[in-house]
């Protein structure tokens, strides 16, 4: 397989902490591939590790074909855009946008020219001739982005862009940085903790814990065929439902049990395996009519509107679990509510968290 970006058998330690140990990771070609995890489970050090700013203390870093394990950021072949701005505050947008190139040596005309792409595939033509004080959060940004754009590289680095911005501007950047890798189809490798930057934005999801990858995937695979409980927990808003048991094999098949009740596991599209296990289904995955599979009859606890949708808690043998309907809901705390799981849709997880 061709790749962009190979990452091989990498360790990165500070003193006697090892953050990453033994990491292997291979990037295609104009791929968006998203690093997600929580603070602290790496990201970002392995992030910084393809850039050159950290020191790694084993392993190798691919670049385009080049080994460029100790080689400087600058003669990396990569564009980076950090969480802070980092612009200069004395100087235009046109400016900030050619300080790099002109340090280079780069010929007048091709800083022009270069520029001048950039700010009108960021929508900055008209800011051109202002300083970062003049500028939104957005709109610095922009020009953050610009700066790594007229490098005209082949793979761009992105740290936590969109996290100093509110909602909305994190909402409207994150489709121009979709439409930016369309239009440009560079290979993009894109750090973040929100999983919706990252379902949105990813043709594949690289999801870490404690400096392992715990799962590398399309994000419709990572979301309906998680590959532990951690993933599973970790990918969706509410997350995952789960409920504690154990697989019981039968002369038909496999039941589920947990406490004094026992159900099918016909209709579950993986392979069960006998032994304790947590059975796992989303939000969306329970129905209330056209019941087939497991019922569960509980009492609702919290309705919260969404607007396009409702989510309704509702309590079942002491346990919580979240419910997600189209529109209103019409249910109201107190309430008896009977669902049903659809199991072709479910997730199974043995004794050690892996999906069965």
């Amino acid at each position: 397989m061709q790749t962009a970006v190979s990452i091989k058998d990498l360790k990165v330690s500070y003193g006697p902490t090892v953050v990453l140990q033994n990491l292997n990771l291979d990037i295609r070609p104009r791929e968006f591939l998203v690093l997600l995890g929580s603070s602290g489970c790496g990201k970002s050090t392995l992030l910084n590790a393809i850039a050159g700013l950290n020191d790694v203390s084993d392993g190798e870093i691919w670049i385009e074909g080049k080994n460029v394990t100790w080689a400087e950021p600058k003669d990396r072949g990569i564009g980076m855009v950090f969480q802070s701005y980092a612009l200069y505050p004395r100087m235009t947008v046109r400016k900030n946008l050619a300080f790099g190139l002109r340090v280079a040596g780069l010929p007048s005309d091709e800083v022009n020219t270069r520029v001048a792409r950039a700010a009108d595939m960021l929508h900055l033509t008209p800011l051109l001739d202002r300083k970062p004080a003049e500028l939104s959060g957005g709109q610095r940004q922009r020009v953050a982005i610009g700066r790594a754009l007229v490098r005209e590289v082949d793979v761009f680095l992105f740290d936590e862009p969109l996290s100093n911005l509110d909602a909305k501007l994190r909402n409207e950047l994150r489709v121009e940085i979709k439409k930016l890798h369309q239009d440009l189809g560079n290979t993009m490798i894109y750090v973040t903790h929100d999983q919706v930057e990252a379902m949105t934005l990813a043709d594949r999801i690289a999801i870490m814990k404690d400096g392992v990858i715990q799962q590398l995937a399309p994000p419709s695979e990572i979301y309906h065929r998680p590959a532990n409980l951690f993933v599973a927990g970790f990918i969706g808003a509410p997350s995952m439902n789960f409920i504690e048991g154990r697989v019981i094999k039968t002369d038909a098949g496999f039941d589920f049990e947990t406490g004094d009740t026992r159900f099918s596991l016909d209709g579950y599209h993986g392979a069960p395996v006998e032994g304790p296990a947590t059975l796992g289904f989303r939000p969306e995955h329970l129905c209330l009519e056209g019941i087939s599979g497991p019922e569960l009859n509980g009492t609702v606890a919290v309705v919260e509107p969404m607007g396009a949708d409702t989510v309704v808690w509702f309590d079942w043998h002491k346990q919580n679990f979240s419910l997600r309907l189209m529109g209103d809901s019409g249910f109201t705390p107190g309430a008896a509510i009977q669902v049903g799981i659809d199991l072709s849709k479910a997730s199974l997880f043995g004794a050690d968290g892996t999906a069965l």
